[in-house]
């Protein structure tokens, strides 16, 4: 195939095989497969390769596989949920015990700092750690195309 005709003709070559041609394009297709014979092997690779893919069969799995599959989905939303559940509840107690080191008067003044700071650390550390997986999941081309 050569020249702007014939690269226009693969267009309608796809158009005819899923049976999206006007009449108007059908004919001009016929009458151009008519005298290119380039377009007229393409036309007829791109039929039987379309009517082979039609006869396909993919076979399905067994329940068991399924069931096995729905389990494995279900434990890792399950984990994820408790991670997010867990962390949210400790970013919450961090919070409030550093609210309570900073205003209730129930210790001496570097106490209420050693805690503050400490609270702080493990405060730091998990916004860190929760940047990171944040980043990791943006560029980790294996997170979203391979299939467990």
């Amino acid at each position: 195939m050569s020249g702007p005709q014939c690269e226009d003709i693969q267009t309608l070559i796809s158009g005819q095989i899923d049976g999206e041609l006007s009449p108007g394009e059908a004919a001009r297709l016929d009458a151009h497969l008519a005298t290119c014979a380039d377009c007229r092997a393409e036309y007829e690779n791109m039929t039987a390769l379309s009517a082979a893919a039609s006869n396909l069969k993919v076979p399905l799995p067994p329940d068991e596989v399924w069931d096995s599959f729905l389990d494995n989905v279900y434990n890792r939303v399950e984990r994820k949920l408790g991670w997010i559940v867990f962390l949210l509840g400790a970013i919450a107690l961090v919070g409030y015990g550093l609210y309570e080191a900073a205003v209730l008067p129930w210790a001496s003044l570097p106490v209420k700092i050693m805690v503050t700071v400490a609270g702080a650390g493990l405060l730091l550390l998990l916004v860190s750690a929760l940047r990171q997986r944040v980043a990791v999941l943006k560029s980790d081309r294996y997170s979203r195309d391979v299939i467990r």
